[in-house]
């Protein structure tokens, strides 16, 4: 559960850990082949950082940010928050904030590998938001904080062959890993840290920040 939580999802762990250039295509599948070569048209373009916090092995908060620039369900800021105690999904535009995480967000990793995820009841409201490459991520809203800082590398990451739900999806990005992450909800810090490794030498972290994030269908 935490190496695939540590390397966001599944199909990401050889670009991630690896360093890998973006390859085409990383999956050498018959089917995956055909699905690289149908076409595919855009779904949503922006920025997705993330993180998990730890206490040993056990999650206890898990926070993803998207800055959606555009997409096929409109543009806008979305935040979501799981703990032990509940989740929470925000978002100025709710219609967005529940397409956000119903298609995306719960079939990630490291969403999968928390011990439960509950239904979602979007909330509308406004989300600050901001993506900066070298210094992090940073995101508030209603009762909700999360800080991602400390950039530890940088590489891009391209996948033809992502599966969603069984469908499959083309995504491409830039991977930046980060040392340190906080998630508060209503003003209380939740307990944990990011878990940060080095295979191979390059950084691998449950905090991510991530630009230029494109997903096709």
């Amino acid at each position: 559960m935490l190496s695939s939580a540590i390397d966001r999802r599944g199909p990401l762990q050889a670009g991630a850990v690896t360093g890998l250039p973006a390859p085409a295509v990383v999956s050498t599948a018959t089917t995956a082949q055909a699905a690289a070569h149908e076409p595919r048209r855009p779904l949503l373009a922006g920025a997705n950082p993330y993180v998990t916090l730890y206490d040993g092995d056990t999650p206890f908060g898990y926070a993803s940010m998207w800055r959606v620039d555009w997409s096929t369900h409109g543009a806008g800021t979305v935040l979501v928050v799981w703990t032990p105690a509940g989740l929470r999904v925000v978002g100025d535009d709710p219609r967005l904030a529940a397409w956000i995480e119903e298609h995306f967000v719960r079939n990630f990793d490291e969403a999968r590998a928390l011990p439960s995820w509950p239904a979602a009841r979007v909330e509308r409201a406004a989300v600050r938001l901001r993506v900066d490459p070298a210094e992090g991520a940073f995101a508030r809203t209603a009762g909700l904080a999360v800080s991602i800082s400390g950039p530890l590398d940088a590489r891009p990451f391209a996948l033809a062959d992502f599966p969603l739900q069984g469908v499959s999806h083309g995504l491409s990005m830039q991977i930046i890993p980060c040392e340190h992450a906080t998630i508060t909800v209503d003003g209380r810090p939740v307990p944990g840290k990011p878990t940060v490794t080095r295979p191979g030498g390059r950084p691998v972290s449950s905090a991510v920040t991530t630009v230029h994030e494109a997903w096709s269908m």
